[in-house]
């Protein structure tokens, strides 16, 4: 309604003025959009006095909100923050995402059954709005169940959750999983893991790659070569902590000496940093660690991958090559990736001096060619 016009639009500014509140818009429900349901409802309820002042203004009681529908909207916020935060934390991908699903279902189903006990309540069952959103909740549950049934099959979502160190087999440990879970999930992923990743033996049974320690310190070898140093004092020592941290592991194979492993990783150590630091201990293992978490929890990425692509080879650049395309969008993700964001270089900053720059007139039966050309491509 409001967006219909611009006069609508400046008169729900003054609104806004009115009640010193920011100039902001409000926004749609999109429903192929995740999350787009609380930043509505979030946007609605901060702008609420300048909503009802402009339904004042315009004489428009048909969509006026009663007080029981703003505390309906107040409270579908409280419902709807875990989903948005889980929804945000899984469509990163600045970091490994897979093996917080089964968390994330863990918190989702926790939320809803406390939702369920508050809604029960000898007071709230006396109120028909809070009843109303009740009915709203057992639908969430059964739409939730329906997703989280389809991740027995892919062993993906189990594996990750066991390969991430900080984790481990904790959470198929919480009274919500039947008892046989952890044992259940760790024999299955330890049957992957020797199958597809452990070097077998004449005799069938498993035998871990030894890791040459020379190989482990690449640049130490590297400076050694540059300054004639000799750095097989250096191997040695790695090679004898190898063999000490192992030996104070037990014998078995790389699995099982990570399962019975204390954790080890910092409060604040990215997952894929302890995995690059632990490879030398769990070599093998560490290569079915990249297999599992290198998996993205759900399609975001690629989606807003796709988008990135319509910025770059927009209408203007439509003849670009698409091995272009995938450079530009390659060398901007790494500019972000080292916090550096793609800026318009001067001339100066390309050495070119102010004198020597030509300016040259295109002719105009050039120009009114090319918008012919344009025109009908667009037809």
């Amino acid at each position: 309604m409001i967006n219909a016009s611009y006069l609508l639009v400046e008169k729900f500014e003054d609104c806004c003025r009115f009640y010193n509140l920011p100039v902001l818009t409000l926004r749609y429900d999109v429903v192929t959009r995740w999350g787009s349901a609380f930043t509505m409802l979030e946007r609605a309820v901060f702008l609420r006095k300048a909503i009802e002042r402009f339904v004042d203004l315009e004489d428009l009681d048909h969509l006026r909100l009663s007080k029981k529908e703003w505390d309906q909207c107040e409270l579908l916020l409280t419902i709807l923050l875990p989903f948005k935060k889980t929804s945000d934390r899984l469509q990163q991908t600045k970091r490994p995402s897979i093996d917080a699903v089964f968390w994330s279902y863990e918190t989702l189903f926790n939320e809803i059954d406390e939702l369920n006990t508050i809604f029960n309540t000898p007071i709230n069952k006396q109120r028909s709005w809070i009843q109303e959103l009740a009915c709203a909740v057992k639908k969430m549950m059964a739409k939730l169940r329906k997703y989280y049934n389809k991740t027995e099959r892919p062993y993906v979502y189990s594996d990750g959750q066991i390969l991430e160190p900080r984790g481990k087999l904790i959470l198929f440990d919480q009274d919500s999983w039947d008892p046989g879970d952890a044992d259940k999930y760790s024999r299955l992923c330890r049957e992957r893991y020797l199958r597809y990743y452990a070097s077998q033996d004449k005799n069938g049974s498993t035998v871990d790659n030894n890791v040459d320690a020379r190989k482990a310190h690449p640049l130490k070898r590297k400076i050694a070569e540059i300054t004639g140093e000799d750095d097989d004092d250096d191997d040695d020592d790695d090679y004898r902590l190898m063999q000490r941290r192992r030996a104070e592991q037990g014998c078995g194979n790389e699995y099982d000496r990570y399962v019975k492993a204390p954790v080890s990783i910092m409060p604040n150590e990215d997952t894929l940093d302890w995995w690059r630091r632990q490879a030398p201990f769990y070599p093998n293992l560490s290569l079915m660690v990249r297999d599992t978490l290198s998996v993205p929890a759900t399609g975001a990425g690629v989606e807003r991958e796709f988008s990135k692509s319509g910025k770059v080879a927009t209408w203007a650049r439509s003849r670009l090559n698409t091995g272009t395309i995938s450079e530009i969008m390659m060398f901007k993700n790494f500019l972000a990736r080292k916090g550096d964001e793609l800026r318009n270089w001067e001339d100066s900053d390309l050495g070119i001096a102010e004198e020597h720059i030509v300016e040259i007139e295109v002719p105009k039966k050039w120009r009114r060619q090319w918008w012919l050309d344009k025109r009908n491509r667009l037809r």
